[in-house]
């Protein structure tokens, strides 16, 4: 079982990129005031963290096996996840902020748990092995002889 990044596909590559741009959002920008998104999203925050490890071992299964058995699984979480994560985060950010304290941290952070959604549609999507995985020729085994002894 080796790790190897040809594995990954365009939808685990959308996953990576965002999961770590969210990861920077939500602890080092400003979401609320002075509040990262990590002080400000009070209960929200632990479905954000569920939501960014199963992202995280989405890329690393996918990166890290061979059968696609695990990385669609995780796919199919990560998919009602972050579907979860995006309502959660415009309820937060757009339907009910605090009283005009928002700032880009938040809706940048709510722009990358849909693009993190997507990635995880598409990777569901998208579900099989790479094509360097793949069996090069079967094996066949003769059974008996022809005449029936």
């Amino acid at each position: 079982m080796g790790f190897d990044l040809s594995r990954l596909r365009r939808a685990e590559w959308i996953v990576g990129a965002s999961t770590v741009a969210l990861l920077v959002f939500v602890f080092a920008l400003p979401w609320y005031g002075a509040l990262n998104g990590w002080r400000g999203l009070t209960h929200v925050r632990w479905l954000v963290l569920v939501t960014i490890l199963a992202a995280l071992a989405l890329v690393y299964f996918q990166a890290a096996r061979r059968a696609p058995a695990i990385p669609v699984t995780l796919s199919t979480i990560l998919t009602v996840l972050g579907g979860l994560t995006v309502l959660a985060l415009i309820y937060r950010v757009l339907i009910d902020p605090p009283a005009g304290t928002e700032k880009a941290g938040a809706y940048l952070g709510l722009v990358t748990a849909l693009a993190l959604a997507y990635g995880g549609y598409k990777s569901m999507r998208t579900e099989g092995i790479a094509a360097g995985d793949g069996p090069d020729a079967i094996e066949t085994v003769a059974l008996g002889s022809e005449n029936g002894s």
